[in-house]
């Protein structure tokens, strides 16, 4: 009786199995993708070219990609959760001081999408620009503001936190911020880097005591 090819467990090559493999040439083509895209925009990522990039043939762009299409949501799915990461670590180890920490988070991310140029122009511009990304982008939007909107709960800005409050201003906290970013990582806002991170915690802390809440009485 002859064996279930599919059952045989493939031998490692080179010390490194079938499934290893693939995960690392999956990475591979990831960061080609985040290379273009974040380089030259969505538009310019190609198949052909992002396995150009990866020094991939086109039957292993297949093994992890039904296309073009989710080669761009997974570079997107990536970024952000790289940037999400920075601001959940920023806030749990940052000081104490409301004020203080909310600078220090902004500085953090800051440092995160200036370190690579190619994070804020995907976070901030092609995941807007691209209409392949249209659908994931609101998903990771809601991902972004609901960490946004814990950390309103959280902090102490003088007064009970109202949770239609937090909801709201974490989408206009998020909304600002994408904005601002957008402008001043394209160098569309002529202002230095301290004054710029100032400028944004203001602006934190301006929306996150917004509230409405007489407007239901």
């Amino acid at each position: 009786m002859t064996a279930d090819s599919s059952s045989t467990p493939r031998r490692p090559w080179r010390g490194v199995d079938a499934e290893d493999r693939r995960a690392r040439r999956q990475e591979q083509l990831v960061e080609a993708g985040f290379t273009i895209m974040g380089t030259d925009g969505a538009a310019a990522v190609t198949m052909r070219g992002v396995c150009r990039a990866a020094r991939l043939t086109e039957r292993y762009f297949y093994e992890s990609f039904t296309g073009r299409e989710a080669l761009l949501v997974a570079v997107l799915e990536a970024t952000a959760r790289d940037a999400r990461q920075v601001l959940v670590a920023a806030l749990e180890n940052g000081p104490a001081d409301t004020i203080a920490l909310l600078r220090h988070v902004v500085d953090a991310f800051t440092a995160h999408v200036t370190a690579d140029p190619r994070r804020g122009r995907i976070l901030f511009v092609e995941s807007l620009a691209a209409p392949e990304l249209a659908t994931r982008g609101l998903v990771l939007v809601e991902e972004f503001t609901s960490t946004i909107a814990q950390a309103l709960r959280d902090l102490d800005f003088g007064g009970d936190v109202d949770e239609q409050d937090a909801e709201l201003n974490s989408e206009a906290v998020f909304g600002a911020l994408a904005y601002l970013y957008q402008l001043w990582l394209g160098d569309r806002l002529p202002i230095g880097r301290d004054r710029f991170i100032e400028h944004v915690t203001r602006v934190i802390e301006s929306l996150a005591r917004a509230t409405s809440v007489d407007a239901d009485g």
